[in-house]
């Protein structure tokens, strides 16, 4: 008896060890210095820490095409990480999953999931590549649909329509390839249909980006000078048409603009009426990652009872009154504040079902 007490003790000190963290790699898409990636990996760290977790991040710079040889030479570096998290921007995750499978190192998608021609062509999880193990992806398409139908209700309660008595209307999508941008573009035209009065003049693509955006804005403004509203697909590209209309604010009427993603910039925007829409909460999808792969690592395996593709209504509209609560919570330290080990079903026998919705972390 004491010597199987000893044993059990011998484990738990080893497991508890740091050369016994469970190791993850992150292949994080976009730049260094770009505020929603940047808070992705924040979030990812925080849960990391909290759940005695190892985590890498390396940066592709928004290079796409770079992204399979980054993971690549990161892997030939060494060490190996047991688990890897990588995104299906641009609809590079096949190249990213094939070398995960090479490597055998099992893989879970954040943010966006395979495209439906992607799944024709490579299947669902643990088929074609069975070390893609699952996928945890926001409901973007709810969050275009939220933010479209804000904004138009304000549209059509503060604006006069054009001399044909419709309002118009601009959208500002983030490429025409990663899912997130279509789904969010499908957002905005399922919104579109409640408001029979408004015409979509034209949609173009920023990459994401604030300067593209603010150039599109420059050439938009002039192409429809009666514009009353521009839906934008993520914040940084929403800063670049308010700052091309601020630019002209002298010649041309105040144009109302949405936006989606945290950034403490859209917080305050949202505060002073600048952004009159905003959606947010889903860069906190890579610190949910972390706890799937916790509890996968401890033998739970999360594709039992929600599936191994779990699209979940992570992002939420922003108030002006619930400004502050937002940055309380999901700021830097904010972040580092959440008790994450509460969301685990291995540190908590008790949960049943996920809840990764942003109205658990407000409450």
């Amino acid at each position: 008896m004491n010597l199987c007490r000893c044993l059990c003790v011998l484990i738990l000190l080893l497991s508890s060890s740091s050369s016994w963290a469970i190791s993850v790699l992150f292949v994080n898409p976009g730049k260094e210095s770009e505020t929603f990636w940047v808070s992705v990996s924040q979030a990812m760290a925080a849960a990391a820490k909290n759940l005695g977790m190892e985590l890498r991040v390396v940066y592709a710079e928004r290079d796409h095409l770079r992204m399979p040889s980054l993971l690549q030479q990161t892997l030939d570096q060494g060490p190996k990480p047991d688990y890897l998290i990588v995104v299906n921007e641009r609809q590079m995750a096949p190249p990213l999953l094939a070398i995960a499978e090479r490597a055998r190192i099992p893989v879970l998608l954040a943010l966006n999931d395979l495209t439906p021609d992607q799944v024709k062509q490579f299947g669902t999880p643990r088929t074609h590549f069975k070390y893609w193990i699952g996928s945890l992806f926001p409901d973007n398409q709810q969050a275009g649909y939220l933010t479209g139908k804000a904004l138009l209700t304000r549209l059509v309660q503060t604006k006069k329509p054009a001399a044909n008595g419709q309002y118009q209307l601009l959208a500002i999508a983030g490429d025409k390839s990663t899912p997130a941008s279509q789904d969010r573009v499908l957002g905005l035209q399922r919104a579109l249909k409640e408001f029979p009065n408004v015409e979509l003049k034209q949609i173009v693509y920023g990459n994401w980006g604030r300067g593209l955006a603010a150039e599109q804005m420059n050439v938009l403004r002039d192409r429809y000078p009666d514009v009353a509203a521009v839906w934008c697909a993520n914040d940084l590209m929403a800063f670049g048409v308010i700052a091309s209309l601020e630019q002209r604010k002298s010649r041309n009427k105040e144009v109302l603009v949405s936006a989606i993603n945290y950034s403490n910039d859209a917080i305050s925007m949202i505060k002073n009426g600048r952004l009159t829409a905003l959606s947010a909460g889903h860069f906190m999808v890579g610190a949910w990652s972390m706890v799937l792969l916790y509890d996968y690592a401890h033998g739970q395996d999360f594709s039992g009872q929600q599936g191994a593709q779990m699209q979940l209504p992570l992002l939420g509209l922003v108030s002006a009154s619930k400004a502050n609560l937002f940055m309380d919570r999901f700021s830097e330290e904010g972040v580092q504040k959440i008790n994450f080990a509460r969301y685990s079903k291995v540190l908590n026998p008790k949960v049943k079902q996920y809840d990764f919705s942003l109205e658990s972390l407000l409450q």
